[in-house]
């Protein structure tokens, strides 16, 4: 688990759990949704992805990799969304999100382990490669090569710079329709996807959802996905930590734009 040191006077006196995320950043939804599931008090920092807020030198003293979410709770600092819901559970045990059979437990641990391992080849892959869009600038490469550790990182942004083959946007979008392949036989005769109660598991794969759904993904085969996600979609957990933070506008209009934005792309000369 990345408890990282510090030696930062301003994060180390921080009290209370404040959480540095992203309004519409998948990995940020699914740990406020499990602060807001275990009904914990946390102070907001939202973080600006679109001005590059996540790489100025004092939010790299948060996370030296630049990414969001992070927390600080009582001055104890944790990174990467699936650690930080680790934590959170350990030390905020009830209610639980991880049931108390260790077989149970160990399912949804894999599942949110899964989300973890998809996110950049599957999940960024086709968000980045169905849009046509980049979160980082050719401008910004050099600085962010610098300052950035994890090169495979740096390595994906460049390839985003120059833009997704439709081949490798069509391997992402097969890897993510057999994973939601699974989930819909698990749904079908389930409420949950792993046990009878809300687990990480469900925590972890509805922002993939929302996000996907958001941008496009044809969820049309998977019909007990959707109305999983709709059960979901009415948790109180779920108003206070993804329905305020999306965008304002209908998913519809967000569909469009992406369509579109895809479809100016490939006019770009090469």
């Amino acid at each position: 688990m990345p408890i990282l040191p510090s030696d930062n006077s301003d994060i180390a006196s921080l009290k209370g759990i404040h959480l540095y995320h992203a309004g519409i950043s998948n990995c940020s939804m699914r740990v406020r949704i499990a602060l807001e599931e275990k009904g914990l008090n946390w102070t907001s920092h939202e973080i600006d992805l679109g001005q590059q807020e996540n790489l100025k030198d004092w939010y790299l003293a948060i996370n030296p990799k630049g990414l969001v979410p992070a927390i600080v709770d009582d001055g104890v600092l944790v990174t990467e969304s699936a650690d930080i819901l680790y934590y959170l559970e350990e030390k905020f045990p009830e209610p639980p999100l991880l049931s108390s059979d260790p077989v149970r437990a160990d399912e949804a641990r894999e599942w949110l382990d899964l989300a973890a391992a998809l996110h950049m080849k599957a999940i960024k892959t086709w968000v980045y490669g169905s849009t046509g869009g980049a979160s980082k600038k050719r401008s910004d490469m050099k600085h962010y090569a610098e300052i950035q550790s994890d090169k495979s990182l740096v390595q994906f942004h460049e390839h985003s710079l120059d833009g997704f083959t439709d081949q490798e946007i069509e391997v992402a979008r097969k890897m993510l329709a057999d994973v939601f392949g699974r989930v819909e036989i698990r749904l079908k005769d389930h409420v949950f996807l792993v046990g009878d109660t809300q687990s990480l598991a469900d925590v972890a794969w509805l922002p993939q959802y929302v996000l996907l759904n958001m941008l496009g993904f044809d969820f049309r085969p998977f019909p007990s996905v959707v109305e999983w996600a709709k059960r979901q979609q009415q948790r109180q957990a779920y108003e206070k930590a993804v329905a305020s933070w999306m965008p304002k506008v209908p998913g519809w209009v967000m569909r469009l734009g992406v369509r579109l934005k895809r479809f100016y792309s490939k006019l770009k000369p090469a």
